[in-house]
This record gives C-alpha cells, sequence and structure tokens, in this order.
C-alpha cells in the first residue's frame, strides 16, 4: 500500500529538522564559548606565542693572580619548536645532512618533546653551528618551517688541555636530568657542568635564566615581542676567584710533558688552599664546549692512559717510603720508640721466619735511630718498627691520620684511599689464618696500603703547619650581587703527634733533602732550603711509581707538593726535580726568593685584569682580596 505525505507535513519536517538542526548549533556554540572559551583562548594564545629560554650568562673563573681561565664566547644553536614543524620525518631529513646529525635522532628529538608536552618549547638540536651554516639557513629559512636559530654562548677554556681536570667542563641535560631538574631552572638544551670546578659550582656558575615572549604567525614567522606579557632577564652566574696559580699549574703540566704519566698537587699548609692540581694526561676542555664527534671521543674513552681520569684525586697508589713518616710518627708517639732507639743492623735485609725482606741498599745502612732512618729511607729499621707497632696501632694511627677518608675537596669523584685492618685480613684470608709479615710490607708503605696524592699533600701539610689536618680548596672568593665570599679555613681534625714528635719528623725531612744520608738531594732549591721524602713505590702492574711530597721554605713553609710519577723508578731521581721547579716558580713569583727568570705562563690566555670585579683591585692596579 502506497503511503502519500502532503506537502504541508512534507514542509513540517523539513522546518523541524532546520530548528532542530539550529537548536544544536547554538547550543554548541553556547558551549564552547561559554565552557570552553578558557581552553579555546589558552589554544590561540599557544599558536600566536612563542615562549624563549634565555640563557643567563655563564661566571667566569679567574686564578688567584686575577688572570681569566674561563669565559665565554657567542655561540649559534640551531633548535626546532615541535608544534610549529609541519612534517617531522621531511624537517629532520632536510637537516640531517646540513648538521650532519643521523636524521632518526633528529625526529626522536622532536617528537620526544611532543610526548613529553613540551611542544612550544624550543628543542636544542646542535650546538655552536659555524657561521657560514648560519647565514645559509638564514638565507632559506622558509625551508625549515619550525626551526630556529638563537645566538646563544659557548664557554673558552685554556688552550692545550691545561687545568682540565681542574676546571671541568659542561654538556646538555639529558632527558632524565631534565625530569628531575626543571622545577630548578634548567630546560631543553641547558648546559649543565660535568667535572671539576664547572661542576662543583654550577649552581652558582650558572645564574637564572629568563625568557622572551615573541608573538607568531601560524606559519612561524616573528612579529616581535608580545607587546601584553614582560619578558623575564636573566640574572647572570657569580664570578668565582681560585686559589690556584696559573702559572704554576702550566708549569707543573709541562714538566710532566707528553709522555709522562702522574700528578701533582701544591697546597699552602697555613690554609689548605690548593695552588696547582696536576693530574698527567689532561684532555682539552674545549671539546665539549661546541661539537664533541665521535671521533673525538673515541680517542678520549678508548686511550690507555686514562686522559678522563683526575689522578689527584680519584687515582689510588701504594704511597711507598712516603708513609714512613706516618709510621715513625705513630712508633714515637706511642712510646714504641724514642729518638734514640735502634734496632738489629741494616746488613741490606732483615729476615723474618724463613723469607728476607730486602732493603733498598743491598750493603745495608748499619744501626739508625729514627731521624737518621727516615733521611736514609732504611727499609729494615721501619720493617722492624712495624713489628713492634703491630697491625691494630698502625691501622689506628693510619686512620687518625686522615688516611682511608676522602679529604672533602669540592672536585667530584675523590677516592678514599684503603687502610687495610684485622677485620679486612680475617675476611680476606680468614681468622689466623694470616702472619705478622703483612705488617712489614705496610711499614714501608706497601702491600694493600693505597693513598692519593691529595691525601698526601694534607698529611703533609698538617706535619709542617702544628698538626692540623686541613680540607683543602680551590676556590679562593665567589662574587655574589651581595658582595665576596671568601672560603675560610676549616679543620678537619688534628694528627696524633706531639709538638715534640713533629719536630723529629720535620728534622728528619730536611735531612731528606740536606743531609749526608738523604735521598732527594736533586730537590734542592738555590735560596730556600727544601724538605721533604722521597719514595719508590713497588707497582703489581709495572714498573716502580715514584714519589716525592716536598715543601719550603722548611722552617716556614709555604707550599707543600706532593708528586707521583707512574712507571718512573726512584722518587729521588724523577719526581723531586719536578717538585724542585714548581717549588722555586712558587716561592719566586710569591717574593720568598728573587723573582728573576721566572718561567713564562703560557700565552694561551690574556691576563684580563681590566675584566676583574673592581673589587678585586686595589688604586695601584695590583690584585687584592677585598675581605682581607
Amino acid at each position: 500500500m502506497e503511503v502519500t505525505y502532503s506537502k504541508t507535513l512534507r514542509a513540517n519536517l523539513l522546518a523541524g529538522s532546520v530548528i532542530f538542526i539550529a537548536f544544536a548549533l547554538i547550543v554548541r556554540l553556547f558551549y564552547m564559548q561559554v565552557f570552553q572559551h578558557g581552553s579555546y583562548l589558552a589554544m590561540s594564545e599557544e599558536n600566536r606565542i612563542r615562549i624563549v629560554p634565555e640563557t643567563a650568562v655563564r661566571g667566569r673563573v679567574l686564578d688567584r693572580n686575577g688572570l681569566l681561565l674561563i669565559d665565554n664566547r657567542p655561540s649559534y644553536v640551531v633548535s626546532a619548536v615541535p608544534s610549529e614543524v609541519r612534517s617531522v620525518d621531511g624537517t629532520a631529513a632536510a637537516l640531517s645532512s646540513l648538521l650532519d646529525i643521523p636524521q632518526d635522532k633528529i625526529a626522536k628529538k622532536i617528537r620526544d618533546a611532543n610526548a613529553r608536552k613540551l611542544k612550544y618549547e624550543p628543542v636544542r638540536l646542535q650546538r655552536d653551528l659555524p657561521f657560514e651554516l648560519v647565514c645559509r639557513m638564514e638565507e632559506s629559512s622558509d625551508d625549515y618551517p619550525g626551526v630556529i636559530l638563537e645566538l646563544s654562548q659557548s664557554r673558552n677554556y685554556p688552550l692545550l688541555g691545561s687545568a682540565s681536570h681542574l676546571l671541568g667542563y659542561l654538556s646538555e641535560v639529558t632527558e632524565a636530568e631534565l625530569d628531575k631538574m626543571r622545577k630548578r631552572g634548567y630546560h631543553s638544551g641547558s648546559l649543565v657542568g660535568r667535572k671539576g670546578i664547572e661542576k662543583s659550582y654550577d649552581y652558582f656558575l650558572r645564574g637564572t635564566d629568563g625568557t622572551k615572549y615573541l608573538e607568531v604567525t601560524a606559519e612561524g614567522q616573528i612579529l616581535g615581542p608580545l607587546s601584553d606579557r614582560s619578558p623575564v632577564k636573566p640574572s647572570p652566574g657569580f664570578d668565582l676567584r681560585l686559589s690556584v696559580d696559573y702559572g704554576l699549574q702550566v708549569l707543573g703540566e709541562s714538566l710532566f710533558g707528553d709522555s709522562v704519566t702522574g700528578a701533582a698537587v701544591a697546597i699552602e699548609p697555613s690554609s689548605g688552599a690548593v695552588l696547582a692540581l696536576v693530574s698527567a694526561p689532561g684532555y682539552d676542555a674545549n671539546l665539549f664546549s661546541g661539537r664533541l664527534t665521535s671521533e673525538d671521543w673515541r680517542q678520549l674513552s678508548t686511550d690507555t692512559r686514562y686522559p678522563l681520569l683526575n689522578r689527584c684525586i680519584q687515582a689510588t697508589y701504594p704511597p711507598g717510603s712516603i708513609y714512613k713518616l706516618m709510621i715513625a710518627g705513630a712508633g714515637l708517639e706511642s712510646g714504641v720508640i724514642n729518638t734514640s732507639s735502634t734496632f738489629h743492623s741494616c746488613t741490606g735485609g732483615y729476615r723474618f721466619g724463613n723469607r728476607v725482606f730486602k732493603c733498598h741498599k743491598p750493603s745495608g745502612h748499619g744501626v739508625l735511630a729514627v731521624q737518621n732512618a727516615i733521611a736514609a729511607s732504611c727499609d729494615v729499621f721501619f720493617y722492624q718498627l712495624g713489628i713492634k707497632l703491630g697491625l691494630k696501632k698502625w691501622s689506628e694511627y693510619s686512620r687518625a691520620c686522615g688516611f682511608g677518608s676522602k679529604t672533602g675537596i669540592e672536585l667530584d669523584d675523590e677516592a678514599s684511599g684503603f687502610v687495610p685492618d684485622k677485620e679486612y685480613y680475617n675476611k680476606r684470608f680468614g681468622e689466623a689464618q694470616w702472619t705478622q709479615s703483612l705488617v712489614l710490607n705496610l711499614a714501608i708503605g706497601q702491600g694493600e696500603l693505597l693513598v692519593t696524592p691529595v691525601q698526601m699533600a694534607v698529611f703533609f701539610s698538617a706535619l709542617v703547619n702544628g698538626g692540623q689536618l686541613l680540607k683543602p680548596h680551590i676556590l679562593h672568593t665567589m662574587y655574589t650581587a651581595e658582595g665576596p665570599i671568601k672560603t675560610e679555613t676549616e679543620v678537619l681534625g688534628e694528627l696524633p703527634f706531639s709538638p715534640l714528635t713533629l719536630a723529629v719528623l720535620k728534622a728528619a725531612m730536611i735531612d731528606v733533602v740536606n743531609g749526608g744520608l738523604g735521598t732527594a738531594h736533586r730537590a734542592k732549591v738555590k735560596g730556600t732550603t727544601v724538605a721533604g721524602k722521597t719514595g719508590t713505590a713497588q707497582n703489581p702492574h709495572g714498573n716502580d711509581h715514584a714519589w716525592f711530597v716536598g715543601y719550603a721554605p722548611a722552617d716556614s713553609p709555604a707550599i707543600v707538593i706532593a708528586c707521583v710519577v707512574e712507571n718512573a723508578g726512584h722518587g729521588g731521581s724523577v719526581a723531586a726535580p719536578i717538585v724542585s721547579k714548581m717549588i722555586e716558580r712558587y716561592l719566586k713569583s710569591e717574593g720568598i726568593l728573587p723573582p728573576d727568570s721566572i718561567p713564562a705562563v703560557k700565552d694561551s690566555l690574556p691576563n684580563m685584569k681590566d675584566s676583574i670585579p673592581q673589587e678585586m683591585i686595589a688604586g695601584d692596579g695590583q690584585i687584592v682580596d677585598s675581605t682581607d
């Protein structure tokens, strides 16, 4: 049966449909304009606003004499704003050959930012672009929608790797780090201190970043600053003045040369201020300030001499005979010996059980008391002292002298060294399964005992400053917005030695360099009295390590230097001359010795006295410390 509708009914149905659709549109528009106004307004604002982080100027680093060690230089950065990139794969492909970065790496960076809801924040793709490449990209900027070029900054470090372990370097914050550090003001592309002073004082050096708000078109073209939102100005980081004498640092590095491996730590014994921190070989920190190539990283990471290792604080060595000062002090202080005590004559060796422990002098030293035993470095004397002292007292005095513990120097990854004790040997060999012969090796600084060069510098500083173990520090003054803040001397503890014991040890160290029995005659410096102790430490992995720790002037020490040269033989012939030349240079520069023929500093950096904060400069142009 055919159903027919009248024209009136069809007209009414059509009118009803139109009215229903119009009503629905009105309701939807009302809902969007009233209830979703905020979200659409935010989207609109985001589309027209580009938020650009403005990196704060990083603080500069100067040495104790005002020489500029680290500053900043202009550097171009290429970034991508994910929300403005029309085709991630297309943009990545276009930039890949231009920037010499794998296409998938570029695409991943942009997609990761989108996934982490950072699509309006510029994602840094590459730092330190060559100016020629910047010009090419600017000329064809329309070919890279969403890609922006920014003028930023990179660090300038001393050339040829000078002071690299001391100063450190920067690298970009990783995505994993960014999730934790965003609240502290870090953003994509922020640079973070990775080693040395750059890491230790990163918070103070980096300052506070600002923010620029730019108005852009839908195509990403910049119209100018946003008129209704004021930019946040960045606050520059603080300048740092170090206690380090860069001239002394450079001299120390030159004395090690390109083929010698080792370390030298120079300290002002009265304050704990670090004057030089030489670790050889070093590396060029400037490699990290730009784009580190895979080839550069391969060479650094596979070098068998481990240039990235800071031997001053991270490498541990058996100390050899320089440790005889500790056991001599322990023997005197505990009453096991006195200044005139003697043992069986040294005939070139000492029999203990079925084994003969040799002395470094095959013909022997004869009968010696403690002062001459130190000067001659007689192993046989210290074998017998070690047996009388015993492992328990040896380990207790070792720890009381600061060994087996970190010194607390500002630098990261400091090693503790190792002081073995009864519990250690019981665990290693089994209870009552080891003999007292182990103490003989420990008594001459061998066996399982391990120390760092900075520990030895701190210990010898305490020997000559009256017994105070001072925390070594590299920072001299920090120049904050409120004024300069000077690092104060911090006492870690006291040596367990009386003034009388210290006097005996110091007299013995003078004899080491200047006496007839001494082993360090090559450490002498004309015009002053140098004192110290040599050491030749057996190395299970190769030739012996050469040690010398020296100080001067002997009657009023201004500098202590602990030096170790790996696989080099005798300390008196290898390490002592290095320390001697460094002491001479420092005493001349400080006016303690006549300043004739002071070795010149490398011309790798200018003396930027004009750049030093004015409070550091006196009226006569001399560098001063305003807080003194």
